[in-house]
């Protein structure tokens, strides 16, 4: 098993019209999450996000922060989730090669200080920015990753340092989704429904938000978020700091 994204998309093909996500007023199907996650890739490609990039989310758990979640996961990217609070850590410095190269924020006045203190680019999203998506062009390829390759960077307490990061795999992330799965949706993926969604009362940022995401994934056929014949790694937490930084 490679790439977090491979099982996406296999997991479209096989159940395309099973729900995927769910927010508080939108919902999308494992078809439109795979397409959408396509037009997010292809968006990301055209501003020039190579593997090994790091791309900020600072959005709540919603669809719009699954869709590229996986956008960036097809890119060979590595997903950086933030927190509102956390604009330290969200701008990149010139002198900051570990920094991320492009972030998603929901819309603020202070962006602007942050532009002109980095060379990040900051994109906002509102309310409709699925809808905008559907002119995007689509990238339906996965960038092959391994399984040790880190897919996220969690970085910890208000420093920019390479040195309070830790960094996520795609084998540790898919791991964690089952261990969601199994601990909080195990009912989902057994009733007569076969909802593969996680609702949130509460935003959920951060990690947090990257594992809601990836959990929806090991709903369908029980385990689909673990290889076929392989181990089942409901704990899977190797770490593999300091990688990631693009030179």
């Amino acid at each position: 098993m490679s790439n977090l994204a491979t099982t996406l998309v296999e997991t479209a093909q096989r159940y395309p019209q099973r729900r995927a996500v769910q927010g508080h007023d939108r919902s999308l199907t494992f078809a439109e999450l795979d397409e959408y996650s396509a037009r997010a890739a292809g968006a990301l490609l055209a501003h020039g996000v190579l593997p090994g990039d790091r791309v900020g989310l600072r959005l709540s758990y919603s669809p719009t922060f699954t869709v590229l979640y996986f956008g960036a996961l097809r890119t060979g990217a590595i997903v950086m989730p933030l927190y509102p609070t956390a604009r330290s850590l969200a701008a990149r410095p010139r002198d900051d090669v570990c920094g991320p190269r492009l972030v998603f924020t929901s819309p603020d006045m202070a962006v602007a200080q942050e532009i002109r203190m980095s060379d990040t680019t900051f994109v906002p999203v509102g309310d409709d920015f699925l809808d905008q998506m559907t002119f995007w062009p689509q990238h339906t390829g996965v960038v092959d990753r391994a399984d040790h390759d880190p897919a996220a960077v969690v970085r910890t307490g208000d420093t920019t340092r390479a040195a309070g990061e830790t960094m996520l795999s795609h084998r540790t992330l898919r791991g964690a989704a089952l261990t969601t799965r199994m601990l909080i949706g195990e009912r989902a993926a057994n009733d007569d429904r076969r909802n593969a969604s996680f609702s949130s009362t509460s935003p959920a940022y951060g990690l947090t938000a990257l594992i809601l995401s990836g959990a929806c994934l090991s709903a369908c056929g029980r385990l689909a978020a673990v290889p076929h014949g392989g181990r089942q790694d409901t704990a899977a937490l190797s770490l593999a700091p300091g990688l990631g930084c693009r030179r």
